[in-house]
This record gives C-alpha cells, sequence and structure tokens, in this order.
C-alpha cells in the first residue's frame, strides 16, 4: 500500500559515471577473508579445489543478491574447470532478479552459451542427473518464446520437482521458494509469500545460518503483519553475511516493517559501510541510503548532511555528460537523490533544490522533485497547479519510454498515478474547494489502500491518509482525523508524522 513497490536499482556516479547496482555492489577485489556466508554452503560439487571454493563463494553471493561479485566468482570457476556445467549455471542465474522484476534473458543466454552453443550440447555436458536437473531449470527460465511471467511459472516447475526429487538440498529448497515469490507479479501476493515461507521455513529448521534461507524468508515476512516472524531470521543474518552490504540492509526490512527506526538506521549504517567497502569509495546516494535517510527523519534525527552529500554525486553525474541507460533512469543517483529529498522535505520541512535536467533524461528524478514542489506548496494553488503539470508531462514520458526501457516493470505507472491523483486533490484544496478536496482526497487514500502491500519507505512521500488526516485536523474535525491517521498507520507503522497527527487528534 504506502510502501516503496520498487526496490530500485541505481547508478553510481562518484568520481564519474560508474556503473553500479543500488542493490548489489562489486569492488574490483575483495578483501581477504570476506565474510558472506560463504561457510555455510553445503552444496555437493563433485569437484575439487580452485572451481569448488569459488563455486561455493558465488553460490553464497547469489543467494546475497551480491549479482556482480557472485558472477566475477563463478567465472573464476570455469576458469578452473572450464567444462562443468555449474559455474555457467550460476553466471546465469546472477541475471534474474526476481523480486525487482527485472531479468536480462540476453546476457544469461551469453553466459551459458560459453559452455556449448546449443541447450542440448550443454546437457550432455552435466555429470550427474542432478546436475542436468540444475541446468534444465536455468534453460526453462531463460528459453525461447513466452513473456518473463510465463518463464517464470515454468522455472518454478522445474524448481518444484528439483526439491521434491532431494527434499534434503537446501539450495534447491532455497531457490524454490525464492521462484514462488518471483510469480508474484504486479506487486505482493500475500497468498504466494506465505506459500513461499512454507517452502523455506523447513530450510530453516535445518540450515539455521543458511544466507538463502534467511534472506527469502525475511522477504517472505516484511510487512507490517508478518514482521515478527522475520525477526528471527534478521537476528541471524546480519552475523552471517557481514561483508555482504545487501545482507546488512535486509534485516531493516523487518525493523521497517516494524517501525524500528534505530534498528533499521543501524542497518543501513552497517550496509552502506560494507557497500562501500567492496567498491573501494565512499557512495552517498542508492537504495541503502534512501533507507538510512528515511529512518533518520523517521527519529527526527537531522539527515540534511546525507542529503547533502548525494545531491553533490547526483551533480557530478549530471556534469559528466552521460546519457544515463534510459531516459527514465531509475539507476541513478538523480533518481536516488530526489527521493532522498523527497522523503527528508515531507519529514523536516527542509525542501532542497533539484536540478536543470534535460526534459527527455532522468524522468523518474524529474516526477519526484515536481512532486516535491507540489508538497511545498499545498497552500498555493497556483505554484501547486504548475507542479501538478509538471508531474503530468514527466508521466506521460515515462509511459511512453516504459515499454522499451522497462517492459517488465508493473508498479511505476499505477503509482505514479496514485501521486498525479493525489496532487489534483492537492490543488482543490488550495483552491478553497474544502470538500471536493477532502473527497477527491480520501479517494486518493483509498486508492493508495487497494494496491499491493510492499515494502520499505513509502512510494508515496507523503502518504494520502497522512495527508487527509492533517487537513480535518486542520479543520477541528478531530474524530475523522484520528481515523485517517490510523489508517495511514496500518500501512507505515510508528510513522513521525502519523503519530504526531493522530496525538494531536486525540489529545483533549
Amino acid at each position: 500500500m504506502i510502501r516503496t513497490l520498487l526496490a530500485t536499482v541505481l547508478l553510481v556516479a562518484s568520481s564519474g559515471a560508474i556503473a553500479m547496482d543500488g542493490h548489489e555492489h562489486a569492488g574490483a577485489t575483495d578483501a581477504a577473508g570476506e565474510r558472506v556466508g560463504t561457510e555455510y554452503m553445503v552444496f555437493e560439487t563433485g569437484v575439487t579445489g580452485e572451481a569448488h571454493e569459488q563455486f561455493l563463494r558465488g553460490l553464497a553471493l547469489l543467494h546475497n543478491f551480491e549479482y556482480r561479485r557472485a558472477a566475477a566468482a563463478f567465472r573464476k570457476a570455469q576458469t578452473a574447470d572450464p567444462d562443468w556445467a555449474m559455474p555457467y549455471w550460476g553466471e546465469a542465474m546472477t541475471h534474474n532478479h526476481p523480486l525487482w522484476e527485472y531479468q536480462d534473458r540476453e546476457a544469461a543466454r551469453a553466459a551459458l552459451a560459453k559452455l556449448d552453443a546449443t541447450r542440448e550440447g550443454r546437457l550432455s555436458k552435466t555429470r550427474s542427473a542432478r546436475e542436468a536437473a540444475w541446468l534444465d531449470a536455468a534453460e526453462t527460465l531463460y528459453g525461447d518464446g513466452g513473456t518473463k511471467e510465463e518463464r517464470d511459472h515454468l522455472y518454478l516447475a522445474k524448481m518444484r520437482a528439483l526439491l521434491e526429487a532431494d527434499p534434503t538440498d537446501i539450495d534447491a529448497r532455497a531457490f524454490t521458494g525464492l521462484a514462488v515469490l518471483g510469480t508474484s507479479h504486479g506487486g505482493r501476493d500475500i497468498a504466494l509469500y506465505m506459500e513461499a515461507a512454507g517452502v523455506l521455513e523447513p530450510g530453516f529448521m535445518t540450515h539455521a545460518m543458511h544466507p538463502g534461507i534467511l534472506h527469502y524468508l525475511i522477504h517472505s515476512y516484511d510487512d507490517p503483519v508478518h514482521a515478527p516472524l522475520g525477526e528471527r531470521m534478521a537476528e541471524r543474518y546480519a552475523g552471517v553475511a557481514p561483508d555482504a552490504g545487501h545482507a546488512q540492509h535486509m534485516i531493516s526490512h523487518i525493523y521497517h516493517a516494524l517501525g524500528q527506526w534505530e534498528a533499521s538506521q543501524e542497518a543501513n549504517v552497517k550496509a552502506v559501510a560494507a557497500a562501500n567497502a567492496a567498491r573501494g569509495t565512499a557512495y552517498h546516494c542508492g537504495h541503502y541510503n534512501e533507507w538510512l535517510v528515511y529512518a533518520l527523519v523517521q527519529q527526527g534525527k537531522d539527515a540534511s548532511a546525507n542529503v547533502e552529500a548525494c545531491r553533490e554525486q547526483a551533480g557530478q553525474e549530471l556534469a559528466a555528460s552521460k546519457r544515463p541507460p534510459t531516459s527514465i533512469a531509475q539507476r541513478s543517483a538523480a533518481t536516488s537523490f530526489a527521493r532522498i529529498a523527497l522523503y527528508s522535505g515531507v519529514t523536516s520541512g527542509d525542501w532542497v533544490e533539484g536540478f536543470d535536467w534535460p526534459e527527455d533524461q532522468f524522468r523518474r528524478a524529474q516526477f519526484h522533485m515536481a512532486n516535491a514542489r507540489l508538497l511545498q506548496a499545498r497552500d498555493d494553488a497556483q505554484t501547486a497547479a504548475k507542479a501538478l503539470a509538471e508531474m503530468k508531462r514527466v508521466h506521460a514520458g515515462i509511459l511512453a519510454a516504459l515499454p522499451a526501457e522497462y517492459p517488465d516493470e508493473t508498479g511505476l505507472q499505477a503509482w505514479n498515478a496514485r501521486g498525479i491523483a493525489q496532487g489534483e486533490a492537492i490543488v482543490k484544496l488550495a483552491s478553497g474547494d474544502t470538500e471536493e478536496g477532502l473527497a477527491a482526497l480520501r479517494a486518493a487514500a483509498e486508492a493508495e489502500s487497494a494496491l499491493p502491500v510492499v515494502f520499505g519507505p513509502p512510494v508515496m512521500a507523503k502518504p494520502s491518509w497522512e495527508l487527509l488526516g492533517e487537513e480535518l485536523l486542520a479543520l477541528g474535525r478531530k474524530q475523522e482525523a484520528a481515523e485517517a491517521f490510523r489508517a495511514a498507520l496500518a500501512f507505515a507503522p510508528n510513522r513521525k508524522l502519523s503519530n504526531e497527527g493522530l496525538a494531536a487528534a486525540t489529545v483533549g
């Protein structure tokens, strides 16, 4: 409902435009003695030496969603044993990011083709029926024909069969659970997420420190209702992979859903530190920094230094004069800065200026900053209307670009539409159309509630239930305001402004 649907991947731009995924953190080399959970890998490889060691390390990194580092490890295993099929399977699997609705099928198929040019030839090189089953599942995931959604379901069927053939195979169990989660297209399907938990929980009983089991159970439980079940996994996961930034960040999914902001802050401080250590340079934008800023402002702490540091790197990105990977630029420091600035401004009231981005680039960042201007001008009908018009213009460009740039993206259009609907209500209220504006705002809030529950800081930087509560409170309609604030807190527990609004609405 009012949580981020976009587990967004961000482009690093410090010291120039360095391609970097905001959820994964590649370094040129890894520090000696890195701890990413390799010691908990029990996959029976049938090989020894460097190939075995690098494969298990790649497998641990794959379970941690450290995709680039995982791919590098799998390639080292390929070099050590060029005829062994499993390292090619592993590299191919680094190109499937099911929880982010992203898959690079061509890159995955290129990785598989290094083993042999044809599916039949690759399968003939497997050394056991078990290896053949693993490789066949990947071949199905990246196969010819069908949509990504159709292939996801075919892949899940292969993984279910692999697990059924050997229920003691902990990696088969982990990847089957992840595959179940990966079929929840278009947002969180609670029934599917609980089904995934049912697949994964027996693995937690037998392999309580396995990074994949812990990671995917946290994803299964990271909503306000189920988060208490995920505390068991959060307690272990950070210790299993302290040098994997994504592992450090993941525990904040549980703390965020519980509204435990200090714990979320600590988790993301560690995530940023681990990511920067792997990267070899400090990066102040990106997914973990976004969650860190949100946790800080929910505690009433000053996040201005964090916002400014990210703004500086977004400026470096723009000054490099390099086109972003897409016109939408989901994966950019610009988008990350705009999101961070929006979180901070809404909660603290300290607004910062954006950049003069080219009209046809960094569209996601432009949408966020237009939204910031609209929210800042809630009492100024003319300025709010101008900002709303800009949101609509940018949204039209995003819609036109989505089919080519993010064909598998399902949430961006819906949430942008919700932001625009909220903006229309704000303009009505600022123009003096109080009852019509309140009705439009309530309708916007109800529409937000109808969208699938998703994790993280709100997609709507200013949730409409909270905004409705504030408007009703300003009119002295305390009972209605309290109901609105309670609705806001049901979807965003322990949110600072909703808490304060509810307290004001219920006093006296």
